[in-house]
């Protein structure tokens, strides 16, 4: 569905807007706003007048264009307005410009503004803020990149250079916000964090202190990680409940409406997003307020309430305010149609999609022939720059005639370092290639090291699975063939008189039993029958003697072991029971089987004699069941020491 964009479509258009909101202006603004006003009424120093006239203008650019437009051209008129370094107007200009949404003039004057600060050392800080500006209103042409280049090789150098933490912090900030719009959460985090550690450095709480917290907040909030989000929420509200006349107001309850949208309680992000409506209108902050407009919108979409969603959107489009842009009233054009499509009304899905086509195919041209008019324009340049490429040309000739000599003995001495230089890479080369050489070597023996140990395994593998093919015919046999008869001619003899014996009875009792006792050894019928814990129990049993006690333990054993890993255990328990009776002279033996999870652990523990690891040779007995582990692709541990008795452990997977 069309609605998979909405995340990013939000991120955008968040970070389209934010970044007018987020001006360095002083958080108790009703101070601010005094301070400017009494300034200009009450100072006798023009310069001083001019320059709170441009503070003024600033201040009023994003909610009051009027006001903004009236404070400018009190300077732009004044007569004394070259008390005023030119570059610094031509910023303010651009202020105002920017929030007019006059792009092509917002960038002729912080250019000009970069161009004429470069070496003004009072206005550093202003020389930061425009070069960011002038990138800002240039990404839409030459793409996010453009930003992050000049954050990282102008901004933020510059302001390290002349040590304003303030603007260092922002523009870590703000880097950290541009890589979040393009959906890099980590990286942004990563400036955000940056620009915290410079706070620290900022002893009283600052605007830049509150625009990072929120930043962080939109962060956490889209990873989404709403227990942090919640802390820089909660620094955020301490700061700015102090100010309720605060333009950020409306931008925190975004923030609050984000963190309630993360935790899913829906109801209560429509109340925040309520809230900050009515701040937007008070303070007349028509495009914060359209951003609200559609995190209402995403909101509506996540309870699936598509009917409101819908005149969410109609509205955003009746009010004409982020519309004005073509970019954003195609995405709000596209999003009408995905919500007219799931409500079933296909027509109208049709029409908006038909206007988004349109309108798309309309902002295509535009750029095409933007791209054609500066080809046009590098054209005459490259002609122009022709004519003084060939007269640098001629002046360079005649300088190489005149060097001619020089020039000759300096191209000798160059290949003769050139040959020296290639003679050093040829040794290095073949020193190199030797080395290159006895490690292939060195790789082609282990790797056959590896393919025969391979192959053991495979044979192992096909021993054993044969073993245990022939133990199962063999108990089989002697079940259905040897059994059978042994149990006839007891019958037979009990059924006669004449030979009725009990001691050939009791003989025939224990060839039976012992038949049947070797049938189990070689295939336990209780492992298919009564399952994998039972037949653990019953050998555990039927090989204790007077003089060997053998304790089984059994914990969270699951009955759905596969049938291969429940026998090759069973085998390896068998082996080391038997292991113990012949040679550990134990009295006592603790076998457990235990699960957790997927991993089944055996355990064999007796209090035998033990053996000493480094000098034994490992006999048949115990290669069998290391061949058997490999064989459920498990792994063995095997702890003895003389007087001491042996551990054997087992895990494996199912």
């Amino acid at each position: 569905m069309m609605f998979r964009n909405t995340f990013l479509l939000l991120v955008f258009l968040f970070w389209a807007v934010v970044f007018k909101a987020q001006q360095l202006i002083s958080i108790d603004e009703v101070r601010y706003l005094d301070q400017i006003n009494h300034t200009i009424k009450t100072s006798k120093d023009d310069r001083v007048i001019l320059q709170n006239y441009l503070l003024l203008s600033e201040y009023w650019a994003p909610t009051d264009s009027l006001k903004s437009v009236q404070a400018l051209n009190m300077v732009l008129n004044s007569p004394k307005k070259n008390l005023l370094s030119k570059g610094l107007i031509e910023y303010y200009q651009g202020i105002f410009a920017t929030n007019q949404g006059s792009r092509t003039d917002a960038k002729k004057h912080y250019e000009q503004a970069v161009k004429l600060l470069q070496n003004d050392k009072k206005n550093s800080g202003i020389l930061i803020k425009a070069l960011y500006n002038e990138a800002y209103i240039q990404i839409e042409d030459k793409s996010y990149d453009f930003l992050v280049k000049a954050l990282t090789e102008k901004c933020i150098p510059l302001s390290e250079k002349t040590n304003n933490r303030e603007l260092l912090a922002y523009s870590y900030t703000q880097l950290g916000l541009t890589f979040m719009s393009v959906g890099q959460l980590d990286k942004a985090e990563e400036y955000h964090k940056k620009a915290l550690e410079v706070l620290k450095q900022i002893p009283k709480a600052q605007t830049v202190h509150l625009i990072t917290y929120l930043n962080l907040v939109s962060n956490y909030c889209y990873k989404p990680d709403s227990k942090t989000a919640k802390v820089y929420l909660d620094k955020a509200k301490t700061m700015i409940q102090n100010y309720p006349q605060s333009q950020h107001y409306a931008n925190y309850y975004y923030q609050e409406a984000m963190y309630y949208t993360t935790k899913q309680d829906y109801p209560k992000a429509l109340n925040s997003l309520d809230v900050g409506v009515k701040m937007a209108k008070a303070k007349n902050q028509l495009k914060l307020l359209h951003l609200l407009y559609f995190r209402m919108y995403n909101v509506y979409l996540m309870q699936k309430d598509y009917v409101k969603a819908k005149q969410q959107l109609e509205q955003i489009l009746k009010e004409n305010i982020l519309s004005k842009e073509a970019l954003n009233r195609r995405i709000t054009y596209t999003q009408l149609a995905a919500v007219n499509d799931v409500l079933g009304q296909s027509k109208e899905a049709y029409q908006w999609m038909k206007k988004s086509n349109d309108l798309g195919d309309s902002l295509n041209q535009q750029k095409l022939l933007q791209k054609l008019n500066e080809y046009e324009i590098l054209h005459k340049t490259t002609e122009k720059q022709k004519t003084i490429n060939h007269l640098e040309q001629e002046k360079k000739e005649n300088e190489l005639i005149a060097k001619n000599k020089n020039l000759r003995i300096t191209i000798l001495a160059i290949a003769l370092g050139l040959s020296l230089i290639i003679a050093v890479l040829i040794y290095l080369t073949y020193r190199k290639q030797q080395k290159l050489n006895q490690q292939i070597s060195i790789s082609h023996q282990q790797d056959l090291v590896h393919i025969e140990n391979e192959r053991k395994y495979e044979a192992t593998q096909a021993v054993l699975r044969g073993e245990e093919q022939e133990r199962q015919r063999i108990a089989q046999d002697l079940h259905d063939s040897m059994g059978g008869m042994l149990a006839n001619i007891r019958m037979s003899i009990s059924s006669n008189e004449l030979y009725q014996s009990t001691d050939i009875v009791e003989k025939l009792d224990k060839s039976i039993s012992e038949m049947r006792r070797i049938s189990r050894n070689l295939m336990p019928e209780t492992l298919k029958n009564l399952g994998f814990e039972t037949a653990l129990k019953e050998l555990c049993e039927s090989m204790i003697h007077k003089h060997l006690s053998i304790q089984f333990e059994a914990f969270d054993v699951s009955d759905k072991i596969p049938f291969q890993i429940q026998l090759a255990l069973y085998r390896i328990a068998q082996e080391s029971i038997s292991n113990v009776i012949k040679y550990a002279q134990a009295n006592n033996v603790i076998v457990q089987i235990s699960q957790d999870g997927d991993t089944l652990t055996l355990t064999v523990e007796d209090d035998g004699v033990g053996f000493d690891k480094s000098k034994i040779t490992y006999g048949l007995g115990l290669k069998n069941i290391e061949n058997r582990v490999r064989l459920i692709n498990g792994k063995v541990e095997i702890h003895s020491a003389k007087g001491e008795g042996t551990t054997i452990n087992v895990e494996c997977h199912v």
